[in-house]
């Protein structure tokens, strides 16, 4: 269904569907176009539609590429690339108006959301958190964070001001923007380059996919673990100390444990962690060489030794018959 367009520009209001009931899952990955890859824990995985998102989960897509996820409290988000959204909290798996709000941090990129009258969703980037129930709205990420709101309302705060005193509510129609230099500005539509730049396929409805995966599940693939030039934004991200913990199974890898004592003074964090680990990684080995110089002793204590030569074995050149 396509949109009707007020005022030439993007000021619409669509009608959007609630996702089915996706039982005990916190959300499915319903729509897949374009390169994408998928971060849990450690490891990158290859996405497929049908795929079960976690809390933790990070999704990254391609320049151009598409990833859709509906959570199983009614809300539906679509990203597009360049990007990356990290699921940071996923705790609601019920559209009621007292459940937590399901979050995530959207530190580049394009994204699109609707969510149900009873669906609390927060996106965090890092110049703006907007929160929002029962609302469709545009959000792009980045050096610079611009919010329009196609239908319903969302609270937008700066980041560090979490007081309802210092949220401003945009309305159906608002459009936002704030670079890292200057305080947020308003508008009672979006700019024309706003609108230039917007994924075409925002201008439609978020198609609901969840029923059909309701019951199929697709499994992920894992392809690789994550290096330290990968991990090292989301390092510096406001949300540092949850990936210091869960990056430092890695240091275990000589080239991230080399890459991160580079760095050393960046990471305080991990000061004591990674010498530590250099000597594990020594004893290890050692450990190894200990094992495998004890096999051979072993090995060549049951080699069987031959029997002397006899006297008939001179003679014919065989075994004497007994």
């Amino acid at each position: 269904m396509k949109t009707s367009w007020i005022c030439f520009c993007f000021g619409c209001y669509w009608l959007t569907g609630v996702a089915p009931c996706l039982g005990a899952d916190t959300g499915i990955l319903t729509f897949l176009d374009g390169n994408a890859r998928l971060l849990r824990g450690t490891t990158w995985y290859k996405p497929v539609e049908g795929a079960r998102v976690q809390q933790g989960d990070i999704i990254d897509a391609a320049d151009g590429a598409q990833a859709q996820i509906e959570l199983a409290n009614g809300a539906n988000l679509n990203l597009v690339g360049p990007a990356a959204l990290y699921a940071v909290s996923l705790p609601s798996r019920e559209g009621k108006p007292s459940a937590p709000a399901n979050e995530f941090f959207l530190p580049r990129g394009w994204l699109k959301f609707a969510t149900g009258p009873n669906a609390r969703l927060r996106i965090r980037s890092a110049l703006a958190t907007i929160d929002a129930t029962g609302a469709v709205a545009v959000l792009r990420g980045g050096d610079a964070t611009a919010v329009f709101v196609e239908s319903g309302s969302a609270k937008l705060t700066e980041p560090g001001k979490a007081s309802e005193a210092s949220a401003r509510t945009l309305a159906s129609g608002d459009f936002a923007t704030r670079t890292a230099d200057k305080q947020f500005a308003s508008a009672g539509r979006a700019p024309q380059p706003f609108v230039a730049a917007l994924p075409r396929h925002f201008m439609d409805n978020l198609y609901p996919r969840a029923a059909k995966f309701k019951t199929a599940r697709a499994d992920l693939v894992a392809e690789r673990e994550v290096t330290y030039a990968e991990a090292e934004p989301w390092l510096a991200s406001p949300y540092r100390a949850a990936f210091i913990k869960r990056f430092q199974p890695r240091l275990a890898d000589a080239g991230f444990r080399a890459a991160v004592s580079a760095n050393a003074q960046t990471y305080p964090e991990w000061s004591g962690v990674a010498p530590r680990v250099e000597l594990e990684k020594e004893k290890d080995k050692e450990k190894e060489k200990e094992k495998e110089k004890t096999a051979k002793v072993e090995q060549k204590a049951e080699k069987p030794t031959a029997e002397p030569e006899g006297f008939f074995q001179r003679l014919f050149g065989g075994q004497k018959k007994k």
